[in-house]
């Protein structure tokens, strides 16, 4: 009896653990000023975009969006399909270098190289310029 209670336990946490882990939006990760395509399986009806200071999307077809990172921060996408079905719930995060990126700290300076099979430093923001 003792062995049963612990199986039921431990099928509970992990049914628990899953639907929760089904819940969180999926992350978008995209650099400030990239932009990135993103396809449907059906036709966009209406996009909600959280904070349109962070992000911004375009419909370039009936299913297909440009999502584009307006300024560093986190926000939410909505995407809904005909008689309002959802088609996309993401987290945008959107980063100063954008995945790929390193940032090195030296004292007070920072400097933001963007990696692949090499690092090449990126230019800093212009003065005056946003972060």
């Amino acid at each position: 009896m003792r062995r049963f209670l612990f199986t039921l336990a431990a099928l509970l946490v992990a049914w628990n653990v899953d639907a929760a882990a089904q819940s969180r939006p999926a992350s978008l990760s995209l650099a400030r000023g990239q932009a990135i395509s993103l396809p449907l399986d059906a036709a966009v009806r209406d996009v909600v975009v959280g904070d349109p200071e962070i992000a911004d999307v375009s419909i370039v077809s009936d299913r297909a969006v440009i999502v584009l990172g307006k300024s560093t921060g986190v926000t939410s996408l909505l995407i809904f399909g005909a008689g309002g079905r959802p088609l996309s719930d993401r987290q945008v995060v959107v980063s100063e270098g954008g995945p790929g990126s390193v940032t090195v700290y030296r004292g007070a300076a920072a400097s933001t190289y963007a990696c692949g099979r090499q690092c090449t430093r990126l230019a800093p923001p212009a003065a005056g310029s946003p972060p």
